[in-house]
């Protein structure tokens, strides 16, 4: 078994699992371009063992000639996002175990050009696997190698703080260090922090810095943002400041989408408040938004909690009438 780096910043159970197995003897001709070209396409298909990618960087490391740098980094984004396989159960852990041979190996930069954006696909990978201060300390690799950060990098930082449950180092991150990173906060960077106060039961501070997002780069709230505040502040009981929100995002040309109206009318199901529920479900008529299957199982249900049965097959009526077959399971 090789000798492990104490220092490296993998966890062992990554070790354990992907092991460095024995390689077949070197081909006559190796080209690292159509070596990683298939070996993606295997990821794809679900076909690439564990056992296969370690030879494939066997040979790499054997080899004078660099691998390009968008095919490594198209593998590693392939095995990152790969759902587990018979070949391959844990694409992102592989991808991680990859990436940390490959860092340690004396041949390693001589062959493997490791960019930011190799660095960044690490990161995401890290919170993939639950893994979030592993991916902390890769971008603190990062910046000992002396790399040039971006967008996306600043993105994935954030989110590795927010995975990590550091949502107050998140939030002065986002505000005040995003220009070490050469960037400012885009919708995505806000996006993520948002979401991050709002799982922490926060939603009120995150209405302040959704409400702060226009003063501060000029960068404006998008649908997906005040989804994220509106949600929030309806899993707090917030349900007038969430209506006013809504209210807001409507004024400011952001149209509420199906998923919100329906979050808000399950709130107002749950506080018994059916007749304001039903106003918000002709609002959402009125505004173009068709109510789908979900939305009128949560009328139905609401009103057959309370005992209205004329009310609850009135709604039942309206949602077939719009086309929407109920299933199997509703029927019962």
């Amino acid at each position: 078994m090789p000798r492990v780096d104490s220092t490296a910043p993998l966890s062992l159970f990554l070790l354990q699992r992907f092991r460095r197995p024995t390689s077949p003897p070197p081909p006559a001709f190796w080209s690292p371009i159509a070596a990683f070209t298939a070996a993606t396409e295997r990821v794809r298909a679900g076909t690439l063992r564990p056992e296969d990618a370690h030879h494939l960087f066997d040979e790499l490391l054997r080899q004078a000639t660099p691998v390009p740098e968008r095919f490594l980094n198209a593998f590693l984004a392939a095995l990152a996002h790969a759902p587990a396989s018979h070949a391959c159960r844990d694409g992102p852990a592989l991808a991680v175990a990859l990436f940390n041979r490959v860092r340690r190996e004396e041949a390693g930069p001589r062959v493997v050009p490791l960019s930011a954006h190799t660095y960044n696909i690490l990161m995401d990978c890290c919170c993939h696997l639950c893994r979030p201060k592993l991916g902390l300390a890769i971008f603190g690799c990062l910046l000992r190698m002396g790399l040039k950060t971006n967008q996306i990098t600043a993105n994935t930082f954030l989110k590795c703080l927010c995975y990590a449950k550091q949502t107050d180092e998140a939030v002065n991150t986002l505000l005040h260090r995003m220009p070490e990173f050469a960037c400012v906060p885009c919708a995505i960077s806000y996006t993520t922090v948002l979401k991050s106060l709002c799982d922490s039961t926060r939603s009120q501070q995150a209405l302040d810095l959704l409400k702060m997002m226009p003063q501060r780069g000029g960068c404006s709230p998008d649908l997906v943002a005040y989804n994220t505040v509106i949600h929030g502040l309806l899993e707090e009981g917030e349900v007038r400041q969430a209506y006013n929100l809504l209210d807001e995002m409507i004024q400011r040309g952001v149209a509420p989408n199906v998923v919100i109206y329906t979050s808000f009318i399950a709130s107002l199901c749950k506080a018994r408040a059916m007749d304001m529920a039903e106003l918000v479900l002709r609002q959402m008529v009125d505004n173009g938004v068709q109510p789908d299957r979900v939305t009128y199982y949560t009328m139905i249900h609401g009103y057959s909690s309370l005992g209205r049965r004329k009310e609850a097959r009135k709604m039942f009526g309206q949602m077939i009438s719009r086309g929407l077959i109920p299933n199997r399971k509703f029927k019962k």
